[in-house]
C-alpha cells in the first residue's frame, strides 16, 4: 500500500489496483520500477519510453487500442491524420508540443495548438449575409418584439427572400436561393391563408411563395412518445428530424415562447436555445429564432434586457435584433441591432425605419431610411435635455431663415423627422 494519498483509492472504478497499474502505469512512481500489471514483453510501450520515441505512432496505437481516436466506421475526415498522439503521456516535451493533439472517444474535449484551428484562407472574411448586418450565414440569430408588432410578418418576408434569392433592399443577401424551413408555431393554416391572400371574391389570389419556402406547424398529440423523457427532448428531436428530411440549411422558428410554454418542466427556453446552438453547429445551419419581450416602457430605447429571459437566451445567440413600434404612425416600425458577434467593422447607431404594407395578397415591410431611435420613441427626460432644447432653438432659427427641413437636418447633422419634431415643440 502506498503511503501517499492517491485519488484512485477513492474512485469506485479503480477497486483493483493491479488493473489501474496496468491501464495507467505512469500514475505509479515506485522506486523499484516494478508494476503489479503484466510484463511489457509483448511490446507495450510505457509512458517514459514514449517520451523518447515520439514518432512511433503506429506501434503505440497497436499496443494501446483503447487510446485510438478514430473508429472504423467514422465518416468524418480526420483533420489530425498523420500527427502524433500522446494520450498516455503525463506531459509533453517541447519538441513535440507543436504537433500535439488530444481527442478521445471518452472525452468531450479536443485540444491542439491554436494555430491548427485556422480554417482555409478566404478572400472575404465576412460571413455571407442573409439579412443585411443583422443575420449572417451560420449564425444563430434572435428577432424579438412586443406582441403584435409584426415580427412574424418580417420573418416570413426574410424566409421568402432567402428562398427566392431576392434581397429585401437595402438589407444585403449574399447567398443564392436556398431551402428554408419555417416552423410556424403561432398562425393556423386559416390565419396564414388570410394574411397572404386577397379579399376580392371576383379575383381571388394567393401569394406565389417560392418552392424553397417550407412551412411547418405542430400537430396535436395525446401523450409523449415513450422514446423521450421530456417534451423539450421531443420538440428538439422533431426539429432535427424535419431538418434532416428537408435538407434545409436555413431554419426559422416562430417562436421560442411557444416552445417554452409547451414544455412541462419549468423554463425550457435556455435548454431549447442550447439544443438549437448544438444543432446549428452539427448540421451547419443558419437559425433565426423569434421571441417576445415582456411589458416595457415604450419610451425607452431597446436593450438586450428587453428580451424575455435575456441573460439565459442571448448568450447562445450570435446576433440579436429588435423590432419596435414607432410614434410616427400605426404602420411604422423600426429595426435595431443589439448584438452582432461576428461583425468587426464600423457600426451604425441609427435604426432602420420600416412601414408595413399590404399589396394585393402580400403583407410585408418596406424600408424608408435610417434615423435615430429617439425619433420613434419620443423625447425622454435625461441629462441631455439642455442639448435638445438648444437643438430646438437652432432648428427654429434656421426654419425662420427659410431653410427646408431636409436642409436643416443636413446642416445640423440630424434626420428630417427630428427636425419636424423640433419644429412642433417650438410651435408649442
Amino acid at each position: 500500500m502506498r503511503d501517499e494519498y492517491n485519488p484512485i483509492d477513492d474512485d469506485d472504478d479503480f477497486d483493483d489496483e493491479a488493473e489501474a497499474r496496468e491501464r495507467y502505469p505512469f500514475l505509479y512512481d515506485d522506486d523499484d520500477g516494478e508494476s503489479d500489471g503484466p510484463s511489457t514483453d509483448s511490446g507495450d510501450v510505457s509512458a517514459p519510453d514514449a517520451l523518447n520515441n515520439t514518432g512511433d505512432l503506429a506501434h503505440r496505437e497497436a499496443a494501446n487500442p483503447t487510446t485510438s481516436t478514430e473508429t472504423a466506421d467514422s465518416e468524418e475526415p480526420d483533420e489530425f491524420a498523420g500527427q502524433p498522439d500522446y494520450h498516455l503521456l503525463p506531459h509533453l516535451p517541447e519538441d513535440v508540443l507543436p504537433r500535439m493533439r488530444y481527442r478521445r472517444y471518452d472525452s468531450i474535449f479536443t485540444a491542439s495548438p491554436a494555430y491548427l484551428y485556422f480554417t482555409n484562407p478566404k478572400i472575404n472574411d465576412r460571413r455571407p449575409r442573409l439579412f443585411g448586418e443583422h443575420w449572417a450565414e451560420g449564425e444563430l440569430g434572435i428577432l424579438f418584439s412586443d406582441t403584435g408588432a409584426g415580427k412574424s410578418v418580417l420573418a416570413t418576408q426574410i424566409a421568402q427572400s432567402i428562398a427566392s434569392g431576392v434581397p429585401i433592399e437595402p438589407f444585403g443577401l449574399d447567398v443564392p436561393a436556398q431551402r428554408v424551413i419555417y416552423f410556424d408555431l403561432e398562425l393556423t393554416r386559416e390565419q396564414f391563408d388570410r394574411r397572404y391572400s386577397n379579399d376580392d371574391p371576383n379575383a381571388p389570389a394567393k401569394f406565389p411563395f417560392h418552392r424553397n419556402f417550407i412551412r411547418s406547424q405542430p400537430r396535436a398529440y395525446d401523450q409523449l412518445p415513450e422514446d423521450f423523457g421530456s417534451e423539450t427532448e421531443f420538440i428538439t428531436s422533431s426539429i432535427v428530424r424535419l431538418v434532416q428530411f428537408s435538407e434545409a440549411p436555413i431554419v426559422i422558428i416562430d417562436n421560442i415562447t411557444w416552445l417554452n410554454n409547451s414544455a412541462q418542466t419549468g423554463n425550457a427556453a435556455p435548454r431549447i436555445m442550447k439544443a438549437l446552438a448544438s444543432i446549428r453547429r452539427e448540421y451547419g445551419l443558419s437559425v433565426l429564432v423569434l421571441a417576445h419581450t415582456p411589458k416595457r416602457y415604450a419610451a425607452w430605447p431597446f436593450t438586450l434586457n428587453d428580451l424575455q429571459g435575456s441573460k439565459m437566451i442571448a448568450n447562445f445567440a450570435d446576433s440579436v435584433f429588435a423590432l419596435g413600434r414607432s410614434r410616427l404612425g400605426p404602420d411604422v416600425r423600426y429595426l435595431k441591432c443589439l448584438k452582432q458577434r461576428n461583425s468587426f467593422g464600423e457600426t451604425d447607431d441609427r435604426v432602420a425605419t420600416l412601414r408595413i404594407k399590404k399589396d394585393t395578397c402580400w403583407l410585408g415591410m418596406e424600408f424608408e431610411g435610417l434615423t435615430d431611435e429617439r425619433d420613434h420613441i419620443g423625447w425622454m427626460t435625461s441629462p441631455k435635455e439642455p442639448e435638445r432644447m438648444h437643438l430646438i432653438k437652432e432648428v427654429a432659427e434656421l426654419s425662420g431663415l427659410g431653410l427646408t427641413q431636409r436642409e436643416i437636418g443636413e446642416r445640423l447633422g440630424v434626420s428630417a423627422p427630428t427636425v419636424n419634431r423640433c419644429l412642433k415643440v417650438a410651435a408649442g
